[in-house]
């Protein structure tokens, strides 16, 4: 039987969830994630975090907003984070982006490759790596020797358990399947009880990061293609801006960025992205 709520408690369950423990928890996230929650949102915080008091061996959200908060609370508010995001994520998610990467983008990078140049992508919210490793199916489509040129894929997460998966690349032939089927039976291999691992061109393709994107870039390079995908959403107006402008300065001229299907460009960014397709912006001259 669900014990009744405690005084002030804002939802019903074992821990006493206040007010004042949602406004602390919705501070910290936002600080360490750029991510904005609203009231409506107390009872999915209260189910994701109460798992992690009955972990923590805590008797209530006071105890564990002191220990976020508290100096050695780093990797509890990274586990906080993880545990109130979604990582949806699917092989192909959105077909039409990787359909335009291959037609409209990949024609100019394959030459430029090909003269040895350098060329770069970007999966700033990697999720456990199907983003990345789709845009990685798809380069090596138009270019199969793209693993030894010099062509390279930037994938990257805030949480560490995303970016471990995405690194290890072992997915059930059930979430391959909405890859072209020719390519992921040629670039995946086969593992234990029905799973595939990704291949030798795709691990050398990729490289696997943790980032937080409101957080320090540490790259030096430009890009030429990014995909940032429904994670501006959860960002409030002025992170979301502030996060377009800062891609702009590291995109190469005429380069592509993917954003999620209920996304816009917005802000000081807006005047230097153009409409390249849906939810496709081209920096720079319109194409």
């Amino acid at each position: 039987m669900t014990p009744a709520p405690g005084r002030g408690s804002l939802v019903e369950g074992e821990f006493v969830f206040t007010a004042e423990d949602f406004r602390q928890i919705a501070q910290m996230l936002h600080a360490h994630a750029g991510i904005a929650l609203n009231e409506g949102k107390a009872a999915l915080v209260y189910s994701r975090l109460a798992k992690r008091l009955r972990t923590l061996g805590l008797r209530s959200f006071r105890e564990y907003c002191a220990l976020v908060e508290g100096v050695e609370g780093l990797d509890e508010r990274q586990a906080m984070t993880a545990a109130l995001t979604t990582n949806v994520t699917r092989f192909y998610r959105e077909p039409h982006h990787f359909d335009d990467l291959r037609e409209r983008v990949m024609p100019a990078l394959v030459e430029r490759a090909r003269a040895g140049g350098r060329v770069r992508l970007w999966s700033a919210a990697c999720s456990n790596g199907q983003e990345p490793y789709s845009m990685a199916l798809t380069v090596l489509s138009v270019l199969p020797e793209a693993a030894e040129l010099d062509v390279r894929i930037l994938a990257t997460d805030i949480d560490p358990n995303m970016v471990a998966q995405g690194h290890a690349g072992i997915y059930s032939e059930e979430a391959l399947e909405p890859a072209p089927a020719t390519l992921w039976r040629r670039y995946f291999d086969r593992a234990d009880r029905g799973q595939w691992v990704a291949g030798v061109q795709l691990k050398r393709l990729t490289a696997f990061r943790e980032l937080n994107l409101i957080g320090d870039w540490p790259m030096r390079g430009r890009f030429d293609v990014i995909f940032c995908r429904n994670v501006v959403i959860y960002f409030d107006d002025a992170t979301q801006e502030r996060v377009w402008s800062r891609f702009t300065p590291i995109m190469t001229p005429g380069a592509t960025l993917y954003i999620g299907h209920s996304e816009r460009v917005s802000g000081p960014a807006a005047a230097q992205l153009h409409t390249a397709g849906l939810t496709t912006y081209r920096l720079g001259g319109r194409p």
